[in-house]
């Protein structure tokens, strides 16, 4: 089978926004910040290791753009065997018996084509995210509909997120962007305090239903792999002890993956803005 980005169409427009991405490391696009946070992430790497993998980052990116500028054009079965579910296994498991499931996610590999390779898949998804703007940003979240995936705003969802939970969908939560204090906690990543949404301890604990975490890895063909981590759990503790050590766990599944394939996470975001008050 004869995969999406192999096409002619797909060759085109991944080369483009590979394009695109080499332009907006040469035009410094946020270049400072995409450095900023590679050295406070990686401090044992030199700068000429810093700023190869900046480059990376950017051509990562671009590519993912060409990637989703790709997938509205393609098949369900064009879809779907452009994703390697294998390690869907456990998903399927956790979300038996009818059984919803807060899914964590971040801004790591190509993260509009898992939503759209679930929803293909034929699994009830709903996104909580931020409300964007911007025409391409519509033409974005118009995508996500046409795709089958259900979206929700992160502010004043809450009863529709748990009805939807407690009915059997699954609710994708972002973890990995930077909070305000009145809305986040503060968790270690790569060894720093980042203030990060609990959101998706909160939903699964007042709903009732498992965490999972959900990384999408480019694989040297251009395939994309399903990574699922979790359940997450910390049954020791209540309250909110227990919604903080659930949030490091998951930060730390992040973590890992971003380690792993560092090229492939959105280092453009200011994630470690938001500083403790006594620092």
């Amino acid at each position: 089978m004869t995969l999406p980005n192999e096409t002619l169409r797909g060759r085109f427009l991944i080369s483009m926004g590979r394009a695109v991405g080499a332009l907006a490391w040469h035009l410094r696009i946020r270049r400072r910040v995409v450095m900023e946070n590679l050295a406070l992430a990686f401090p044992d790497k030199t700068e000429r290791e810093h700023d190869q993998l900046g480059r990376a980052v950017y051509r990562a990116l671009g590519t993912s753009l060409g990637e989703t500028l790709l997938a509205p054009w393609l098949t369900d079965p064009e879809i779907v065997g452009w994703l390697d579910f294998d390690g869907f296994g456990k998903f399927d498991e956790t979300v038996s018996g009818g059984r919803g499931v807060v899914v964590a996610i971040g801004h790591f590999g190509n993260w509009e084509l898992l939503g759209r390779g679930c929803a293909r898949r034929g699994i009830r998804m709903a996104l909580i995210g931020r409300k964007l703007k911007g025409f391409i940003n519509k033409k974005l979240i118009a995508s996500r509909a046409e795709s089958g995936m259900g979206q929700l705003p992160d502010r004043g969802a809450t009863r529709e997120a748990l009805r939807r939970l407690r009915s059997g969908e699954a609710l994708a939560i972002a973890i990995d962007q930077n909070m305000r204090p009145k809305r986040g906690i503060f968790v270690e990543f790569f060894g720093h305090p980042a203030c990060t949404t609990p959101a998706a301890a909160v939903y699964a604990l007042r709903a009732g239903v498992p965490i999972l975490a959900a990384f999408p890895v480019r694989q040297p063909d251009g395939r994309h792999r399903i990574v699922i981590k979790g359940p997450f759990d910390a049954p020791e503790l209540s309250g909110p002890k227990k919604i903080e050590a659930i949030t490091q766990q998951l930060t730390r599944a992040m973590e890992a993956m971003v380690r792993a394939h560092p090229d492939q996470w959105f280092w453009l975001h200011r994630r470690w803005k938001t500083k403790p008050e006594n620092r």
